[in-house]
């Protein structure tokens, strides 16, 4: 079955080396788990997935489900504990799937030992004009025989099945972001003027203290188009001129983006523009 090649295919790779599969439980201890997270319309987020083993783990693989309308998978990457991993990838074929799978070409001496912590971390864009509110990113088989959300043992003669802790994943409204716990004393972001703009608009900030900021530009998709600002800058208020282009000098399409003025910290403001032409 097509959805099923690529578990398949670290099977064999686990074969090659080791005794062909044969056993198959359900644990009750082993857990495979999302890790909530959130973001504003235009964020890419990365969203951890963890796995608590018992057991030394010479492989898995995730098939986990996400709202296709609100959310583009960018990629999925192993974390620094299952970095002994060679053999991995991601498939986003299916909408609102992101599949992954991983293993080692030695998996007696590269297994994840016991314990727990991230290992992979999925990348989503929260679409442009996502609509505010909770969503399920869950671990989702194709179908009731399959166990497309599995683990091995090191000898990979074991298909584990583990628990699976699914979380939500919040968007944020971009109405009144100034009032996402950030304190106005340390910054403030005005709305663009004029806007809609044609050759040209105005981007003014505030600043508490004297600090590096970063005011950046950001497409439907997620992507920085144009950085306005990365530099040290003077308390009190400042104004940036944007004239629609992106950071090679191309004029930008017709629609809606986003800006996003960053401070030290992390912490950040983000408005809502549109360019005509």
């Amino acid at each position: 079955m097509p959805k099923l090649i690529t578990f398949v295919f670290v099977m064999m790779m686990l074969t090659t080396i080791s005794q062909p599969v044969w056993g198959q439980y359900y644990s009750n201890i082993d857990t495979l788990g999302v890790i909530a997270v959130g973001g504003f319309p235009g964020d890419t987020v990365s969203v951890p997935i963890y796995l608590a083993n018992s057991f030394n783990v010479g492989g898995f693989q995730l098939r986990i489900a996400f709202d296709m309308h609100n959310f583009n998978p960018i990629a999925m990457t192993l974390t620094e504990r299952a970095e002994s991993f060679d053999l991995f990838g991601s498939v986003f074929n299916d909408s609102g799937v992101a599949s992954f799978f991983a293993t080692s070409w030695q998996p007696m001496e590269n297994a994840i030992p016991p314990g727990a912590g991230a290992v992979v971390n999925l990348d989503l864009a929260i679409k442009i004009l996502a609509l505010p509110g909770i969503y399920a990113i869950r671990f989702e088989d194709s179908d009731s025989n399959s166990h497309e959300n599995a683990l091995t043992n090191q000898r990979g003669d074991t298909l584990i099945i583990p628990i699976l802790v699914d979380r939500q994943f919040e968007v944020y409204s971009l109405d009144g972001v100034e009032e996402n716990g950030v304190s106005p004393l340390l910054f403030s972001l005005s709305q663009n003027y004029p806007n809609p703009f044609n050759n040209s608009t105005a981007i003014s900030f505030s600043l508490g203290s004297a600090q590096t900021v970063n005011l950046s530009v950001i497409d439907l998709l997620g992507r920085v188009v144009a950085t306005l600002c990365e530099e040290p800058m003077p308390a009190g208020e400042s104004s940036i001129i944007w004239n629609g282009t992106s950071d090679r000098g191309e004029a930008l399409a017709s629609g809606i983006y986003l800006y996003r003025l960053q401070i030290a910290g992390g912490n950040f403001l983000t408005k809502k523009l549109t360019l005509l032409k």
